[in-house]
């Protein structure tokens, strides 16, 4: 009996501007789908982007989780309370994490209920799809046990996967109910397979995508210009100063640095510091902070704008970056730091693939490199980075992979 209806429970989208890359997964899946009911846990934000003709929007709110009642919410479910046992963590934080985390689980889980019956949806032919691994994959899999559907499926990415990036509560418990996890990379995926061994045949991965019908870009004039994009949100982890001091450390070797320019997409709680950081290191290089764009804006930006590179120096990423997909699809070459998934797009035939904990002075030196490659080399450079996103990151391609997938599953 083959799958007719999806609820997609996602962290934000369509609300917000969070979780762009789903932009152009929901087309696929509103192809193959009858109904798709997406849930959202974003109950903030007032922007709502446009969804295909056969999704229905709801949204779960999430009222003051920091009360007594929610904690004794957490000792009525057993999970919680042999995962508290298990880890032996008797601190605040550990303690808060646990009761945010069956907050939203369970007020996930009243929405979907709530959904199931109004709409009389067969568990049959109802698939429960979690957009991360985390609360609201522990949602699915306990309205799996309550027997309201029979299959649920979740991706995973990064910080909802890895150690390094916080605690993970009740990963086994998901994995024991859950049907398939989709990691967003190989790496991710190896990862989850050493981590949980008992649960390997229910991991694999599956690459995002994106979309571009833009004619590539084989040949960017880059001695009149030369213009560099990074794109990213502006944290701790996203290290944008590492750019900046390398684009200084580059600034005295230029013979003519106002010939180069930098454009940074994307905002975040740093981006204050950023922004003073530049003043103080950048005189002769260009720079603009473009601030948050939209999906197709981005886009927009690569057609208008000869690019020469784009640079990336997070410290650490779940799967294959979609920005990096998104400038690969027109030819850019790509310099970046060795975390994640970034390996799976970055190679040193579409780029620089640089190790993770590379100098300021490194960095400098292999953007001066791509600088002054010959013409020859560098639309070489271009061309594979194309031919790279063609093999691998097209959103049609992919999604489409995906969802035979998910409908066979059983």
């Amino acid at each position: 009996m083959s799958m007719e209806n999806i609820i997609l429970i996602t962290t934000n989208y369509p609300y917000g501007y969070g979780e762009t890359f789903i932009e152009s997964e929901i087309e696929i899946l509103s192809q193959n789908f009858k109904k798709i009911y997406i849930i959202s846990i974003n109950s903030r934000s007032r922007e709502i982007r446009e969804v295909p003709k056969n999704c229905e929007v709801y949204r779960v709110k999430l009222r003051d989780f920091r009360n007594i009642l929610s904690f004794f919410t957490v000792l009525l479910d057993k999970d919680y309370v042999f995962d508290f046992l298990r880890n032996l963590k008797f601190d605040m934080k550990y303690i808060k994490s646990l009761v945010i985390f069956q907050y939203i689980s369970k007020s996930i889980e009243k929405k979907v209920i709530s959904i199931i019956k109004e709409k009389n949806l067969p568990k049959s032919k109802t698939l429960i799809y979690s957009y991360w691994f985390e609360s609201i994959s522990y949602a699915g899999i306990n309205l799996k046990r309550k027997k309201y559907v029979e299959n649920v499926i979740g991706r995973a990415h990064g910080f909802d996967i890895f150690l390094e990036r916080g605690y993970q509560p009740l990963k086994k418990e998901i994995l024991s109910e859950i049907n398939k996890v989709y990691a967003a990379c190989q790496n991710s995926e190896r990862y989850l397979k050493k981590m949980y061994p008992t649960y390997k045949e229910k991991i694999s991965y599956s690459y995002l995508g994106t979309i571009n019908d833009i004619v590539n870009k084989e040949r960017v004039n880059k001695k009149d210009y030369f213009k560099i994009v990074s794109c990213s949100n502006i944290n701790y982890i996203k290290r944008v100063e590492l750019i900046i001091e390398s684009l200084s450390i580059l600034e005295k070797q230029l013979i003519e640095p106002s010939k180069f320019i930098w454009y940074h997409i994307g905002d975040g709680e740093e981006k204050g510091k950023i922004v003073r950081l530049a003043e103080e290191k950048l005189s002769k290089i260009k720079y603009k902070f473009l601030g948050r764009l939209k999906n197709e804006e981005v886009l927009k930006f690569y057609k208008d704008n000869e690019i020469s590179l784009f640079i990336h120096t997070s410290s650490s990423e779940g799967g294959v970056p979609v920005a990096m997909m998104e400038a690969q699809s027109f030819g850019i070459p790509i310099i970046a730091l060795n975390v994640g998934g970034v390996s799976e797009i970055v190679t040193n035939k579409t780029g620089r693939l640089l190790p993770v904990n590379a100098t300021t002075e490194e960095i400098s030196s292999n953007i001066l490199e791509i600088l002054n490659l010959p013409e020859e080399e560098y639309i070489r450079l271009r061309k594979e980075a194309y031919r790279n996103w063609q093999n691998k990151f097209q959103a049609l391609v992919n999604y489409k992979k995906f969802v035979k997938d998910i409908k066979e599953i059983k």
